[in-house]
């Protein structure tokens, strides 16, 4: 049976690779550009937000600076949330600083043997969450050009994570283990030097995720794009407003941008998508992590954390928007862009030939060792 449903796998990976191809070469005009757009997606905002935030959760934990939390700090976190003291700064850091950082943090301490494959599972769910630049540039910037929607959106998507956290208290209490390892905290340059190259290879796996996606998501949109303008939103705070903009945010967040300006009754909906993350982010976890934790729980738990913040923020929304109506032409979109691709494409640069030439010295450094 097993056998079966491994072949019928592989037929339909094979299937959809035929497909994919055939698409790619009788729509070259749509792949280019839906590349382009991921390619610019990636320089402009991508590596510029994340990839200093992936840099310090790779030596947060390489270093052993999670263990090094304040036994009172650590009490605290497992009376209230279930969780030792070492996975209090992973569920802090992670709903902050970007959507891959806090499962590639978990992923990290799986691997080096701190906690269990199903503890990291669990917590996946939790330590997950859009970074500033993402939700003060790219939403509130471009949509209200008011900082108060993106602390609205911040604030309500920590909050459902911080909820969630207390409901699933008691599991992780269950899941806890009996075994303290002692504090053991080193930096070195060499470590830093190894933090910032599994850096800039997570990144390029991030990338290449959002360029297939890109254009996996451009013959979405051409094959259901129809029957989407058509499909008309039944809940009552949203109007008239047709399902193009929140299916196309579905499959990748960062389409959040194509909502309609200064229309803050859609901001929960933008909330509870920002919680949830979004397809492509799914994928972009599966490629950091190469499969070694399972996304099921971290499904189930972004589904129930989208919809604590859809309801969140509605509850919030008349505390925010309180002088905050404007006429949607006198908004002034703060560009998500930066001026030039040119520092993206430099920190790319640098971040290749510091690989091989760390490559070339570890070589020659055991080539070395080999004929002593």
């Amino acid at each position: 049976m097993k056998k079966r449903a491994s072949k019928v796998r592989k037929a339909v990976g094979l299937a959809a690779a035929a497909v994919f191809f055939v698409l790619c070469l009788f729509d070259n005009d749509g792949t280019s550009a839906a590349v382009r757009d991921g390619v610019r997606r990636c320089l402009d905002i991508v590596i510029p937000s994340l990839f200093a935030m992936m840099t310090a959760s790779a030596l947060i934990v390489s270093s052993g600076l999670t263990t090094a939390v304040p036994r009172c700090v650590g009490r605290f976190s497992r009376a209230v949330f279930g969780m030792e003291g070492r996975e209090l700064p992973i569920f802090t850091f992670g709903m902050v600083a970007g959507y891959p950082v806090g499962v590639k943090m978990l992923c990290g301490e799986y691997l080096s043997g701190r906690i269990t494959k199903r503890r990291a599972e669990l917590l996946s769910g939790l330590c997950f969450g859009a970074g500033p630049a993402f939700i003060f540039g790219c939403i509130s910037g471009q949509l209200y050009g008011s900082r108060r929607a993106g602390l609205l959106i911040l604030v309500s998507t920590v909050s459902a994570n911080v909820i969630l956290a207390l409901f699933m208290t008691p599991i992780l209490r269950r899941t806890a283990s009996a075994e303290h390892k002692p504090c053991r905290v080193s930096i070195s340059a060499d470590m830093l030097t190894d933090c910032v190259l599994r850096s800039g290879r997570a990144m390029g796996e991030i990338c290449a995720m959002i360029v297939f996606f890109s254009v996996a998501a451009h013959f979405l949109t051409a094959a259901f794009g129809a029957a989407a303008v058509e499909l008309p939103w039944k809940l009552h705070c949203l109007g008239g407003h047709t399902a193009e903009a929140p299916i196309a945010a579905f499959l990748d967040v960062t389409n959040v941008a194509g909502f309609p300006r200064g229309d803050w009754l859609l901001l929960p909906l933008i909330s509870g998508l920002t919680a949830f993350g979004g397809i492509c982010v799914f994928m972009q976890l599966a490629a950091v992590t190469h499969g070694k934790l399972s996304l099921l729980p971290f499904i189930i738990m972004r589904a129930a954390a989208a919809v604590m913040s859809y309801f969140i923020c509605r509850g919030l929304l008349p505390l925010f928007i309180e002088g905050e109506f404007t006429e949607v032409s006198s908004i002034r979109a703060e560009s998500t862009r930066s001026v030039s691709p040119v520092p993206s494409v430099m920190l790319i640069i640098m971040t290749v030939a510091l690989m091989l030439e760390f490559g070339s010295k570890k070589a020659a450094y055991g080539t070395e060792n080999y004929t002593k």
